[in-house]
């Protein structure tokens, strides 16, 4: 069973080294006696020398060891056509080379026996892109061809072709021969037909490259799936408090039979990326978590988890074995403990005073309290406030602003002589608190305001009895506080000082220092990946999801 699991990565490397080779044989002179002598005793992908040292041989292999290493159908049924290929010719050859005949046969016999490890769906919805691609890039270089012989070596040509000449001389270059048009000079001459030769072979590799690209991704959630959730986190959210981030409109979900759980994830860049922990009735994670990676391997996506709770991340470190990552922490206050007596509550006192004193007020209402002209007057401030920046976020921010499906949310705004000057977003976090989302406020300066308007939402939860409320998102808080202690080895203050460094464009050191002023209790996030070999591509599409944001996080004071 475990050999059986390794043989796609077997396959593929074999077809890697074997790519790797022939484009090197091209390239210097030291590899081809080398390739030559693998081609006539190991030939399982190619024919003859001359074949098996092409470039085009080379970058097919490399794209079907892609293929192959994700367990992709399609580059499984076009390796088993390739060996059938040359076993037909080899058939018709004599002598027979027996050790060439048997490796080919043997690597057949292995792909077909194993042929259920390569079982991941290409794209479904469109089976006629590769043709699309082909003919698009053909045409498209067929034009740059043309363009070459008309501006570039104008000067060059033998005699005055015809347009018809010069289209047919750029085809037949795709395939390496020579055509009625010619030019003067014998250097532009090799140069043209090296041009124009490698312009037909990326008309191949396109199309192929196409044929067996990762599938994208399944379409958004609906509004009756967004509605689903919301209710689901009504009744099961309060272990989570980014369980409503679910409902993203950017999100697809994948549910529990009984449709009571579910995971949101996004697929970006190859990598199905769950955000947060599972939401809905906690007896059914485990479920979500299988149906989540089963759905992984149908497509070939590699799997992770980006914001997971320790709770969440345990779960899932027992199901799927992934490794974790921490990446932050969230910073949650308590509303029963909070108070703003003694000494080290001392600068937000003063700055509530400040803030009083220049005669801010502040307003707490729920979206379905709000009228349309409120509304309005918001939402343009918002966007006024915000500048040419889009929307960012992934894992830890809703890509909706007062909308109608979020009537629970909270809008907690600030206003000086009856202007808005600011606000604070907070989504609902189960039956137990608020979460934040946005924070924005006008680009002249307020001290205290911010300040003023946390401080409002927690009179609100106190009031209402709720008992938590999540603030922002602090980016390696931990790595923060360790390279502050005068135990701090020089690997742990280089970094510190790079975290500094960057900190001005992504806000690290100063969302923790907001935050820490509150006293929270802070929770860890964590990034969860299959395997240190995933882990980079697992970085990387995660920093496309969140848009590269600054902090990895949702929320950033504006």
């Amino acid at each position: 069973m475990q050999f059986s699991r390794r043989v796609p990565n077997l396959v593929a490397s074999i077809t890697f080294l074997i790519a790797l080779l022939n484009i090197l044989s091209n390239i210097s002179g030291r590899f081809q006696s080398s390739t030559e002598i693998l081609n006539r005793e190991v030939n399982i992908y190619f024919h003859s020398t001359a074949f098996a040292t092409s470039i085009f041989t080379g970058l097919l292999l490399l794209i079907l060891s892609w293929g192959l290493r994700r367990r992709k159908k399609r580059a499984w049924l076009l390796t088993i056509m390739i060996i059938v290929l040359n076993l037909s010719t080899e058939l018709f050859r004599y002598p027979y080379n027996l050790t060439q005949l048997g490796l080919s046969i043997f690597l057949l016999g292995v792909l077909i026996h194993y042929r259920d490890e390569f079982y991941a769906k290409s794209d479904p919805t469109t089976p006629l892109r590769p043709l699309f691609a082909f003919i698009l890039t053909f045409i498209f270089l067929l034009i740059v061809g043309s363009l070459l012989y008309y501006f570039r070596h104008s000067s060059n040509i033998s005699g005055t072709p015809s347009l018809e000449e010069v289209l047919l001389t750029v085809i037949e270059g795709f395939v390496w021969i020579a055509g009625p048009v010619r030019l003067t000079s014998k250097i532009a001459q090799q140069g043209i037909d090296l041009t124009l030769g490698l312009f037909g072979i990326f008309i191949i590799l396109i199309p192929i490259a196409t044929f067996l690209r990762r599938v994208r991704a399944i379409p958004p959630s609906t509004t009756e799936e967004k509605e689903l959730a919301i209710e689901l986190n009504k009744k099961f959210g309060d272990c989570d408090s980014l369980a409503y981030f679910a409902t993203r409109d950017d999100k697809s979900i994948v549910w529990t039979r009984n449709r009571k759980a579910g995971i949101a994830y996004r697929v970006q860049s190859g990598v199905m990326l769950a955000s947060g922990d599972p939401f809905g009735e906690y007896s059914l994670w485990s479920e979500a978590i299988d149906a989540f990676l089963s759905l992984s391997r149908e497509f070939g996506w590699t799997p992770a988890i980006m914001g997971a709770s320790e709770t969440g991340g345990k779960l899932w470190m027992e199901r799927a074995h992934f490794s974790a990552i921490e990446i932050g922490d969230e910073a949650i206050i308590n509303v029963k403990e909070f108070s703003l007596d003694g000494r080290v509550m001392n600068n937000v006192r003063q700055t509530l005073g400040k803030a009083k004193r220049a005669g801010i007020q502040t307003h707490v209402a729920k979206v379905s309290e709000l009228g349309e002209s409120d509304r309005r007057i918001i939402e343009s401030s918002a966007q006024s406030w915000r500048g040419g920046s889009g929307e960012r976020g992934f894992s830890m921010s809703m890509d909706r602003f007062l909308s109608e499906i979020d009537g629970d949310a909270l809008l907690v705004s600030g206003t000086l002589n009856g202007e808005l000057v600011g606000f604070l977003y907070f989504l609902p976090w189960g039956k137990v608190g608020y979460s934040l989302d946005r924070m924005q406020r006008a680009p002249r300066h307020l001290p205290g305001l911010t300040e003023m308007l946390i401080h409002a939402t927690i009179e609100y939860c106190e009031e209402f009895g709720f008992e938590h409320l999540s603030l922002n998102f602090a980016a390696f808080r931990s790595l923060i506080e360790r390279a502050e202690k005068i135990s701090a080895g020089p690997i742990l203050r280089g970094t510190r000082f790079l975290l500094r460094l960057v900190s001005g464009w992504f806000q690290i050191e100063s969302l923790y220092r907001f935050n820490a002023k509150f006293q929270p209790e802070w929770q860890a996030r964590y990034l969860l990946y299959p395997g240190i070999g995933e882990l980079s591509r697992v970085i990387w599409a995660a920093l496309r999801a969140e848009k590269f944001i600054g902090s990895f996080g949702r929320r950033h004071i504006s």
